[in-house]
């Protein structure tokens, strides 16, 4: 309610200065308009209030006898660069004093006409000795610029090219911002620029949207209370907060995000589809591509993908970068060593061609024999790799003839171990069960008298062997078989 007395005494001819420079501070604008219109305030009072009721300085009656008196003074030309009943003429002169405060005023008045704004903004004027202006000097002048109602959309797209990130975020809280600058700006990642967006009352829903997703409450918070606020930006806002419901078509939406915060997300989420994981498998994040491939709804086409993945990954990072190639090998051998994982995943690893990889593919239980048969002829020559093949139950008959050929050389050194488990495998051929049941290394002897398929001929002839560990082996087996 407005206090009559406070308010007479604001208007009253014969108000003291001191009680007119109290009242200045009022509480209530109808007092301190009623102040300002007061012919007895002091001018550094109505310097103070100009600013509030422009309008208001220029009708008191005694700015008519200052304006007589010192036409070039500050005073009168902020006060008429402030005022709507300035005319366009007097405004078009003030713009070209280099003054400030007086050109902000101009630029901030809602009289000033547009091709007046375009002129400040294209030739903005120096305010300081310096010759070496920044961008961020013309702030306080491009901010009013883009606060007049007569800016247009054109005059806001210069500013943002050319404004400092403190024009850009005041253009962002503009409610004629264009659509595609605000699109722009909410790719950015840059929390008070976010905050503007979200401050401006005509900031539509679909960028609502984009910001919905924001990782700090405080943006999710004002894009929740917005007036433009979709169905939609509370569901990713209830999302990015884990609160139950997210809609798969949300999921798969959002897996689309610019931000792998967001992407993270829906790669964790337990309803997470298996068609949404194998486009996140893929993703250029680490961390989501990971995320993805260990989800329980993860199909061998998602493992595929994330193997590829995997393999293109090692393929980029640099050889001096040691922690990351390990952080690679790593990750495939988990790959390699999951139950549900398929030969074409392990035909994917081979190509990283990672002697650790290649290992425990040659170890796997899931890897069928005509990779481990491949895998027979591969580069490596690693004794644990042969043994790692040799005792593979899947390994045939044909790959493990054809790595004793290759181990079976003079210069492959003592390779006893990967012999003794060729000959202890079920599918090794006959005839090389006989070559090892005659070979003079005792330990190759027992393996074969240990043999489920060594047939009994040669069992009979071991049963028979000076070796009593042999033919130890040779009756048991004897035994079992009668």
């Amino acid at each position: 309610m407005l206090d009559n007395n406070d308010f007479g005494l604001a208007s009253a001819d014969d108000t003291s200065v001191v009680v007119l420079e109290q009242l200045s501070s009022h509480p209530q604008p109808e007092v301190r308009e009623a102040v300002a219109k007061n012919p007895n305030t002091p001018t550094k009072v109505l310097l103070k209030l100009g600013k509030e009721f422009p309008d208001a300085i220029t009708a008191n009656p005694v700015f008519n006898l200052l304006l007589l008196e010192n036409p070039e003074s500050h005073f009168v030309r902020l006060s008429l660069a402030r005022s709507t009943t300035t005319s366009e003429d007097t405004i078009a002169r003030l713009s070209e004093i280099k003054d400030e405060e007086i050109l902000c005023a101009v630029a901030g008045n809602p009289k000033t006409p547009l091709h007046i704004l375009e002129e400040l903004v294209e030739n903005p004027p120096v305010f300081c000795d310096d010759e070496n202006a920044d961008e961020s000097d013309f702030d306080r002048l491009f901010t009013a610029i883009i606060q007049n109602p007569n800016t247009s959309e054109l005059l806001l797209h210069e500013l943002a090219e050319r404004g400092s990130s403190n024009v850009r975020q005041a253009i962002a809280q503009n409610p004629k911002a264009p659509l595609s600058l605000l699109n722009t700006f909410a790719d950015w990642r840059n929390f008070r620029m976010h905050k503007a967006i979200a401050q401006n009352p005509q900031a539509p829903s679909a960028i609502l949207e984009k910001l919905a997703g924001e990782n700090v409450k405080e943006i999710r918070d004002l894009v929740k209370n917005h007036p433009n606020v979709s169905e939609t930006a509370i569901a990713i806002i209830n999302f990015i907060e884990g609160k139950p419901g997210t809609s798969i078509d949300l999921l798969e939406r959002l897996a689309s995000d610019r931000r792998a915060s967001v992407r993270l997300l829906v790669a964790a989420h337990p309803s997470t589809p298996a068609k949404v994981l194998e486009k996140l498998v893929q993703d250029t994040d680490e961390d989501v591509a990971f995320k993805a491939a260990s989800h329980p709804n993860a199909t061998s086409t998602v493992l595929e993908f994330f193997a590829e993945f995997l393999v293109k990954q090692r393929q980029r990072v640099s050889p001096i970068n040691g922690a990351k190639i390990q952080e690679c090998k790593r990750t495939a051998i988990e790959l390699v060593r999951r139950s549900d994982i398929t030969p074409k995943v392990l035909e994917n690893l081979l190509k990283m061609n990672e002697y650790v990889v290649v290992d425990a593919i040659a170890s796997s239980l899931r890897t069928p024999p005509t990779m481990l048969l491949a895998l027979t002829d591969h580069q490596f020559i690693d004794i644990h790799f042969f043994v790692h093949l040799a005792q593979n139950p899947n390994t045939p008959s044909e790959g493990l003839e054809k790595l004793y050929l290759r181990i079976n050389q003079p210069q492959m050194g003592n390779m006893i171990d990967c012999l003794c488990a060729i000959a202890a495998h079920p599918n090794t051929p006959v005839h090389l069960l006989e070559k090892f049941a005659v070979d003079s290394r005792a330990s190759l002897r027992a393996k074969v008298a240990r043999n489920v398929n060594t047939p009994i001929s040669i069992l009979e002839r071991l049963s028979r062997d000076l070796n009593d560990r042999v033919s130890y082996f040779a009756n048991e087996a004897l035994k079992a078989r009668a």
